[in-house]
């Protein structure tokens, strides 16, 4: 990890914990991924709007990434209700989503996919204004 600590924006930080906590999620795979979203969370540097550095992935950023399969560009981490995976929408509560929010633009995040354990590289990260917590 580049920055040494996941970041999060605190509003997000309480948005996340707030879903997080008030869901029940039956899927194994998912549940799994929730708990260990919430173990980051809980170790996460949290910090204001202003102070966030302009790299990390957070809700609405578009990132493009590199596995063991290839790369993909242009995966946008969305709240659940718009994930649409015909536009690479992804809900930051998936098993991917969960993984990669926090993370910094050059940073490897370990990651179980379905042939295994491998490495998410984050290879670029776009960030726009966030606004469904104004």
């Amino acid at each position: 990890m580049k920055k040494n600590q996941l970041i999060i924006e605190k509003n997000e930080y309480h948005w996340l914990l707030g879903v997080i906590n008030n869901q029940n999620f039956t899927d194994p795979l998912n549940q799994s991924s929730l708990e260990n979203l919430l173990k980051n969370l809980e170790q996460a540097n949290i910090k204001d709007e202003a102070d966030m550095p302009f790299d990390v992935v957070r809700l609405n950023s578009m990132v493009s990434i590199e596995t063991p399969y290839g790369p993909k560009e242009d995966l946008q981490l969305v709240v659940p209700a718009e994930r649409d995976s015909s536009e690479d929408k992804i809900s930051v509560l998936s098993p991917m989503g969960s993984a990669l929010i926090g993370y910094s633009k050059g940073d490897e995040v370990d990651w179980i996919f379905p042939k295994g354990e491998g490495k998410i590289n984050i290879i670029q990260v776009k960030n726009a204004p966030i606004k469904i917590f104004n």
